[in-house]
């Protein structure tokens, strides 16, 4: 009797764990099903011009996976960014125009640069997203900061990282596609990858990245492609293999424009293997795939669009050429394919969007950005977000509304169809109201330091 006794009471108490172990087991698979944000894909290529796309009507180029982008989502033709790389990519991470977090010009030379970066106390929407327990990653060029002594990345709200390190640990400019310079997570691995193409190595980490937290947690993936931008050589699908000449110090010739085609179409298929690994691991739609650029076509190239529209590379000028480029984004089940948006949208806009979609905090710190996730999803007008974007290229600052470009130094100019220049206008030819309303954006673009230094003075009181 004691022997059953006992069998009895191993048996109850063998059935109260295993439901006990049933029990949290179903608790986490819970959390796991409850937390169905989107996981963000976040594609943030260098030096691409909107001509240069299939989608806007290039003559050269078929870029069939970057298009299916637009095709499954929507299409912006008047997004701005500013027309160099660390400006654009400071604004997009932090929400904030250059003037308010000096980063007003492309940083490339440690001496004279090093104290021209995105300080660490600076708002970063991957923090955001982190805090609010998103896993996150970035791969590709990182261009803030200078990586090798000033490695803050996951400071800034990454969790991992695999970048191109332009300064060697030496002290020497160093290259991405072959024998390509990377950093991961705080170490050099240019000896472990001395054998591979850059832009593939980069791919691979961003898809493992993702497979290891599909169906775990929501992630984002920030892909900033080291391509079009120069050095142009061949890449490993090109029928002519021959490496162009060295020109003026490892890393830092142009390359051979004849190879710039060939680039756009790798760019093209490491866009499509991205988006293709989302199919493959099933998440595709539970996904938002986004992609533009960080300002326009290098000046060295002239390519056309539209039947044979002669586009001169626009970058580091403060015209349509330089500053309005790409944007896709698709969102499975919430953005119609095949939307088109015409209103205007600016890079500090990524900020606040991405946190709203990721349920996220906003920062105690000020941004400029405004979200634009209604108009995304169908449930704000066009016509009703923002009347002006912010452009900077140094010192120099410009406001740009649907018709106007307005100067600090009085000149206001008209905008003209892609991809014309704005042309100085005639004042004299407007009304008293419009005359008032252009006058009105001068002081705008003039007080935004202003209040700005206020905001900061009240702010620290």
């Amino acid at each position: 009797m004691n022997f059953l006794n006992k069998s009895i009471s191993i048996l109850i108490i063998s059935l109260v764990s295993l439901t006990t172990l049933f029990q949290v087991n179903c608790r986490a698979n819970t959390v796991t099903q409850i937390d169905d944000r989107p996981n963000i894909l976040l594609i943030f290529v260098d030096d691409l011009g909107r001509e240069l796309l299939s989608a806007y009507g290039s003559d050269h180029f078929e870029t069939p996976n970057i298009d299916r982008i637009a095709e499954e989502g929507i299409k912006f033709n008047h997004f701005f960014v500013n027309p160099f790389c660390t400006p654009s990519r400071s604004e997009m991470l932090t929400g904030r125009y250059p003037f308010a977090t000096g980063t007003t010009f492309p940083i490339w030379h440690y001496e004279n640069h090093y104290g021209n970066v995105l300080d660490v106390s600076e708002p970063s929407f991957a923090r955001q997203l982190q805090e609010a327990g998103y896993a996150t990653a970035i791969a590709g060029k990182w261009q803030l900061s200078f990586l090798r002594t000033q490695d803050w990345v996951h400071d800034f709200g990454f969790d991992t990282y695999m970048l191109w390190q332009i300064i060697s640990e030496e002290g020497e400019r160093t290259t991405r596609f072959y024998n390509p310079y990377y950093r991961k997570d705080g170490r050099v691995i240019a000896d472990e990858i001395s054998d591979r193409y850059g832009p593939d190595v980069q791919v691979d980490f961003l898809i493992d990245f993702m497979d290891k937290h599909r169906g775990k947690k929501p992630f984002l993936a920030y892909y900033t492609a080291l391509q079009p931008h120069w050095p142009w050589f061949p890449t490993p699908v090109s029928e002519d293999q021959t490496m162009p000449e060295d020109d003026g110090g490892e890393g830092h010739f142009v390359g051979d424009p004849e190879f710039f085609p060939d680039n756009i179409h790798r760019l093209d298929k490491d866009v499509g293997r991205l988006i293709d690994s989302l199919d493959e691991m099933d998440i595709a739609d539970n996904t938002i795939v986004i992609f533009t650029s960080d300002n326009g076509t290098d000046q060295r190239l002239v390519n056309t669009f539209n039947n044979g529209i002669e586009v001169p590379g626009g970058k580091a000028t403060l015209t349509d050429r330089g500053t309005m480029v790409p944007l896709f984004i698709k969102w499975p089940g919430k953005i119609t394919p095949g939307s088109v948006d015409d209103g205007i949208v600016e890079l500090a806009d990524f900020f606040p969007t991405l946190v709203e979609i990721a349920d996220a905090e906003m920062p105690d710190q000020e941004i400029h950005g405004k979200s634009f996730l209604g108009r995304l999803i169908g449930k704000e007008e066009v016509d009703r977000y923002r009347p002006w974007v912010h452009l900077q290229r140094y010192n120099v600052r410009n406001l740009r509304t649907d018709e106007w470009y307005i100067t600090e130094d009085g000149i206001i100019k008209k905008v003209q169809p892609y991809p014309i220049d704005a042309i100085e206008y005639n004042l004299q030819n407007l009304s008293e109201d419009e005359l008032n309303m252009l006058r009105e954006l001068e002081r705008e673009l003039r007080n935004l330091p202003v209040r700005w230094e206020r905001n900061l003075n009240n702010n620290n009181r």
